[in-house]
């Protein structure tokens, strides 16, 4: 029997094709109508597809190999749809069989973006799909961070998640925080697999040494989540989620950049294994990060900071039990160097500016995860963390800026989980405990302290009915620095209207206890003088309140997929943090003081979304409304709105495969107009200034070749802020303000890579 393969693809929503004619058979035998084949873009099949023909689902399944096989047709010519979980439907418009003959046409799917089965666990603390969770849980897939090149967690989070903002902070030292809903950094806790391991010390250089490339998956939600996270939790908690390796996979990349025609080096490797010694599986990464120094302006001092990173980390798990009890071990290291002013070829104390920090993080985690039945399980997890650093803080030739920082940090964890019929009940104890140490003798800072928090919480996830679950639970905690317990409850429901149409609202709380925040240990250089951040003795915790509400759509408008999520959302902080400068007779510093203030308010609107006009081109995007103001003026310039925070921002961008399997990525990204502080050196005074708008735009182009079976190649070229639309009023001289920064936290940047995976 003579059989003839045409392999014939098409993309949801093309139009008609010419229709698939097989040449007459040489054998009298029967054979087979139609065979499909599904398949990947890259030609991997895909199993368990759904298969109609002319409008009418059958049951011919779809095998290992992405094959089905039907003896009987529709009368030809007739169209074919196949749709599979995890990717884009695929069309044939118009095939015809011939009689007594075997016609083969081959289906490629896309995958899509749009993955409703996604498993999240960061809102209730247990895993649920991400349609089905209770809490709004927005994800970043490490597939999407990889496919727009970005390298950390810094980068992740640029045009990605509507509300979420990465602004820079410093233009000697150039550290980043996430702005989430309007809030800065300190109010947003980053999490290790639920851990809160990254202190508010860690975080204000943390950002940049994540590789973003080992995780499986960030998961964002918003809002206050002291109820399971306990302090910090206030604008929203990021989840950093390890993968745990499921087949031999290795991956080596290379890219050499120039950020404004200064140059950069990156390397990263990283492989997961499965059947080490010991019944363990592994994954272990490792990220070099090398950058120059960038002058934009020409005065002999940098806007961006040279920079050297070395980071590295593994995971290992073992099972136990026939699977129903894991162990897992995880450990990271990394060590960076970052210098920014002037001269940067002698030492800092003879320079006119210098910001120099050497920092290392190490950290260990143990994790044991045990399913005692269908309806009760139990964890078990504890992490240690500690971050050093060196660092000078000067200017003027200072050679008494020279300071260091210890700061360890311990946490213990055990949960308890159990189905009792429509409920599921989630309760836990969590310990935290951290010390700073801290030595600044040019500013007369010598600070230790330690910090410790116990936290008890309960949680109930009622299901009444198919389509409707309720949520509630409560955390209260004790810390060392407040001498009263702070209860964190929280409520909320999703209703689910249709497969596709889903409602949430939730009410919560969140809190922050005095503490050692990222910023209080960077001493910015402003008009050739230190500028101190402290926390006042009274001080105490900063509570909020957090509504929010909207509706997610996960499915088909018009024939094509879409996704699309509209949510308001408010914040209301009590005893707000706010920042008072105290006068220091004789000082040659200034000193900034954290105190109370009378409250504030945020508030506004998202809009995210994606759309796939077809299985080869899709939209995505996302835009965000809103305010944030303080009750009452707060006293350094008498302004109500907070600093650095626009009113309107948003990114919207495309994915489009073109022929010869070369991918074109594109993203314009705006900021709106907001207020920042000015402060005197450069200028006469200290001043409150509205910046401009800015619209940015990046473009990712790419090409993967097959090189063996399992073995990819990428080829890639990366351009950020292509028109090079950055602050053009920056301060010069040592006498600048380094924290006057805003808008866009790149020049233009160019970058050529490279990726092999095998």
């Amino acid at each position: 029997m003579l059989r003839t393969l045409i392999s014939y693809s098409l993309l949801a929503a093309l139009g008609s094709a010419a229709p698939v004619q097989i040449p007459a058979a040489q054998s009298g035998a029967k054979v087979p109508a139609l065979v499909v084949r599904v398949q990947d873009l890259d030609g991997r099949p895909v199993p368990g597809a759904s298969i109609r023909l002319a409008q009418q689902t059958v049951s011919s399944p779809v095998d290992g190999n992405g094959e089905a096989t039907f003896d009987s047709t529709p009368r030809s010519p007739f169209s074919l749809a196949v749709e599979a979980a995890g990717y884009y439907p695929g069309k044939l418009a118009r095939v015809e069989v011939l009689e007594g003959e075997t016609t083969t046409v081959v289906v490629e799917l896309r995958k899509t973006e749009v993955v409703t089965e996604i498993l999240v666990v960061t809102a209730t603390g247990t895993a649920a799909e991400l349609q089905e969770s209770p809490i709004r849980t927005e994800v970043i897939t490490t597939t999407l961070a990889d496919h727009q090149v970005k390298t950390t967690l810094a980068e992740a989070f640029q045009a990605t998640v509507s509300g979420v903002r990465v602004e820079m902070n410093c233009q000697n030292c150039g550290f980043m925080q996430i702005r989430m809903n309007g809030l800065e950094g300190p109010y947003t806790q980053i999490l290790e697999d639920g851990m809160p391991t990254y202190s508010g010390v860690t975080a204000v250089y943390g950002l940049e040494q994540i590789p973003a490339a080992f995780l499986e998956q960030i998961e964002v939600v918003k809002g206050g989540n002291s109820a399971l996270y306990g302090p910090g939790a206030v604008a929203g908690v990021i989840n950093l989620i390890r993968r745990e390796p499921r087949e031999n996979h290795f991956r080596f990349d290379s890219l050499l950049g120039w950020q404004h025609g200064r140059p950069e080096q990156q390397v990263g490797a990283s492989a997961q294994i499965v059947g080490i010694p010991g019944g363990l599986s592994g994954d272990f990464y490792y990220r070099s990060i090398n950058r120059v120094p960038i002058d934009r302006d020409g005065d002999g001092f940098s806007e961006a900071g040279k920079r050297r990173l070395d980071s590295g980390g593994f995971s290992l798990y073992r099972r136990f039990f026939d699977g129903r009890g894991r162990l897992s071990t995880t450990g990271s290291i990394a060590s960076e160097s970052r210098r920014g002013g002037d001269q940067f070829t002698v030492p800092p104390e003879q320079s006119l500016i210098t910001e120099q920090i050497d920092s290392r993080r190490y950290s260990l985690g143990l994790n044991w995860n045990h399913t005692l039945s269908a309806n009760t399980f139990y964890a078990l997890r504890a992490s240690h963390a500690y971050y050093g650093r060196d660092s000078y803080y000067g200017s003027g030739m200072d050679p008494n800026a020279y300071g260091n920082t210890r700061n360890p940090v311990w946490v213990g964890d055990s949960q308890v989980g159990s189905q009792l019929g429509k409920h599921s009940i989630l309760a836990g104890y969590q310990v935290w405990w951290e010390h700073v140490e801290d030595n600044a003798p040019a500013y007369g800072r010598t600070f230790g302290g330690t910090f410790k928090n116990h936290g008890v919480y309960i949680q109930d996830e009622w299901h009444p009915r198919q389509n409707l679950t309720l949520i509630g639970g409560t955390r209260i905690d004790k810390s060392n620095r407040v001498d009263h317990a702070i209860f964190s409850p929280r409520a909320g429901a999703r209703i689910g209207l249709t497969n596709g149409l889903i409602l949430r609202a939730s009410v919560s709380t969140g809190f922050r206890a005095p503490a050692v925040f990222d910023e209080d240990l960077h001493i910015a250089q402003v008009g050739g003088e230190g500028f101190v951040l402290q926390n006042r003795d009274d001080l105490k915790e900063e509570r909020s309140i957090s509504v929010t509400g909207g509706f997610d759509y996960a499915g088909l408008m018009f024939g094509r997929r879409l996704q699309l999520g509209v949510n308001l959302f408010r914040t209301d902080l009590h005893d707000a943090f706010t920042l008072m400068e105290d006068i220091v007779p004789g000082s040659e510093f200034r000193r900034l003081l954290r105190v109370n203030g009378p409250g504030a308010s945020v508030g506004g609107a998202s809009l995210d979304g994606t759309l796939r006009l077809s299985n080869r081109f899709g939209l995505r995007g996302g835009f965000t409304a809103q305010y944030a103001r303080y009750d009452e003026p707060e006293t350094q310039f008498g302004a109500r709105s907070f600093f650095r925070t626009p009113k309107r921002y948003g990114f919207l961008g495309y994915d489009w495969t073109l022929p010869g399997k070369i991918e074109w990525s594109a993203t314009g990204d705006f900021t709106g107009s907001m207020t920042a502080p000015h402060y005197a050196g450069y200028i006469d005074a200290d001043r409150l200034e509205t910046t401009p708008r800015f619209l940015t735009f990046n473009t990712v182009l790419s090409r993967t070749f097959e090189v063996s079976e399992k073995g990819h190649l990428r080829l890639y070229y990366n351009m950020q802020n292509i028109g090079d639309n950055y602050q053009s009023d920056l301060d010069k001289g040592p006498d600048r303000d380094s924290v006057y920064v805003y808008g866009p936290t790149e020049m233009r940047r160019s970058v050529v890579g490279l990726t092999f995976e095998f």
